[in-house]
């Protein structure tokens, strides 16, 4: 079960954390989103797959660099990208 809660009605009654599974935490005032409570049950999920997105982002990271890597030394003309790629890799780990 999920429900929105504004900050102040959490702080006053915090047993609305063991009642329900993912609470949202809105700024009455602003109706701005300022968070997301999620019950232990689910936490385990929840981690996992911030760290597979987190991975996922930075390995889109590295490929967008290796892409230019070696250009400004002329490296590149006589090579292909998946042989800088890998000439990177050994030189500066993966």
């Amino acid at each position: 079960m999920t429900k929105m809660v504004g900050i102040r009605e959490l702080v006053r009654d915090t047993s609305i954390l063991d009642r329900y599974d993912m609470i949202e935490i809105e700024d009455k005032k602003t109706k701005k989103p300022k968070g997301l409570y999620v019950s232990q049950k689910y936490a385990e999920d929840v981690k996992k797959m911030i760290e597979q997105k987190e991975q996922e982002e930075q390995k889109r990271r590295k490929e967008r660099f290796m892409r230019y890597a070696g250009m400004l030394s002329g490296v590149t003309q006589e090579k292909d990208i998946g042989a800088l790629k890998e000439e990177k890799e050994e030189k500066y780990g993966a």
